[in-house]
């Protein structure tokens, strides 16, 4: 259970046990304390509702940042990503056309070789 929902419940724990124990320990009839307990009631529910659209605000929110936050580190590593391949495959290409180059010079040194040894 997180710290957040500890706090919200010992704050319903504790509303609710003082509404009940100041209507049951005040000098009022029967009727005035059933009254007294339905006003207390809804009191309670409205706050409860209040808390409740705050919590849920803050989730939504922390969610919200949450999703931003991974966009635009997920936007700086696939940029990354990008330059390093783009590095990558120069070099691969550069390679390639190095090889090629020493193919072509060694058959035209193995052309050499057979010519002058025929």
């Amino acid at each position: 259970m997180s710290s957040d929902s500890k706090l919200l419940l010992g704050l319903i724990l504790g509303a609710a046990t003082g509404a009940v124990a100041g209507l049951l320990l005040a000098p009022a009839s029967g009727k005035e304390t059933r009254e007294n307990l339905s006003d207390k009631a809804g009191e309670l529910k409205s706050d409860l509702d209040k808390k409740f659209n705050e919590l849920s605000k803050k989730i939504k929110d922390l969610d919200k940042e949450s999703l931003n936050d991974f966009k635009e580190k997920f936007g700086d590593v696939k940029v990354s990503v990008k330059e390093k391949f783009d590095q990558v495959s120069a070099k691969v290409k550069d390679l390639e056309k190095e090889l090629s180059e020493k193919i072509e010079s060694m058959r035209k040194e193995s052309k050499t070789v057979e010519a002058n040894s025929i």
